[in-house]
């Protein structure tokens, strides 16, 4: 099948740009310091030195979480500020990278290149930071018309007017999944919209978003599916990760630098699955558009 060739395709692509994939590693890294530094330093002088937090470790409490928000919230609002603008900071970073790699799959099977990364980050940053302003704004729309047909659903939020909590959770039975799935499929059409922008390499991105319409739904079967299939990667490796996670004693050194050092590799690894859907779907366009 179509689909499944391009997940291993894509599968071989990331193990051969590894330098590429360690690099954002460090990029992220690099990016979460500023916003975690100063929050280990707070919790060290509130409750570093208390037992609860290492009881809590492994787990959400919303007790202990409460607690902690009513007796030092007023020392957390400017770290989480602060945080804001790092997560901003981020956003536009992570646009900047994607033109770097795209332009890596581009040349699908040919040697990794710092110069062409670099190349791809200045050169594709505005057009694709110009198309994620235009699939957010589409995200909104679907995002609120699924949350008319809720409130129509419900007879317009009326609570009080409902006999059982039923009524307004029975809507969702239906409305979720079919949002789900019309999210994902959006989703998924900004995936190839961003690599048909960087294939084509015009100035302008309203045309190639509108022709990446056309071809999504040309090829609608193979494409969702390799998408599906990603999503499945992605939704096996954290149901592994929090059963991993699981079996850590986070009450010793080693327990701690344990749970650490399976973060990290948490976080590389979505990375690394991140990398798998851009680059398994550039093999599917390459086929379905013949120019690869």
């Amino acid at each position: 099948m179509k689909a499944v060739s391009a997940y291993i395709a894509g599968w071989k692509a990331v193990f051969r740009n590894g330098r590429m994939w360690l690099a954002l590693y460090l990029f992220n890294l690099l990016f979460a310091l500023p916003a975690a530094i100063p929050f280990s330093g707070y919790l060290g002088k509130t409750v570093g030195q208390s037992l609860e937090l290492e009881r809590h470790l492994k787990g959400f409490d919303y007790v202990f979480v409460n607690d902690f928000l009513r007796e030092y919230g007023q020392g957390v609002s400017p770290i989480l500020n602060a945080s804001l603008g790092i997560i901003l900071l981020y956003l536009l970073f992570s646009i900047l990278m994607m033109g770097g790699i795209l332009v890596v799959f581009r040349d699908f099977y040919g040697a990794f290149r710092w110069e062409a990364f670099w190349q791809g980050c200045r050169q594709f940053f505005w057009r694709l930071l110009r198309l994620t302003l235009y699939f957010g704004l589409i995200h909104l729309a679907v995002l609120a018309l699924f949350g008319i047909l809720f409130f129509l659903a419900t007879g317009g939020f009326a609570i009080f007017e409902m006999e059982t909590e039923l009524e307004l959770v029975r809507p969702l039975y239906y409305l979720l999944p079919v949002y789900l799935l019309v999210a994902a499929a959006f989703f998924m059409v900004q995936d190839y919209a961003k690599i048909h922008v960087v294939k084509e390499g015009r100035r302008w991105v309203f045309r190639p978003v509108l022709q990446s319409f056309t071809l999504a739904a040309r090829n609608f079967g193979p494409f969702f599916l390799l998408y599906l299939l990603n999503i499945i990667s992605l939704l096996l490796f954290f149901g592994l990760y929090w059963w991993i996670n699981g079996l850590f004693q986070p009450d010793t050194g080693s327990g701690i630098a344990l749970l650490f050092l399976w973060g990290q590799a948490f976080v590389c690894a979505r990375i690394g699955l991140r990398l798998l859907n851009l680059a398994s779907a550039t093999y599917l366009y390459q086929k379905a558009t013949g120019r690869g």
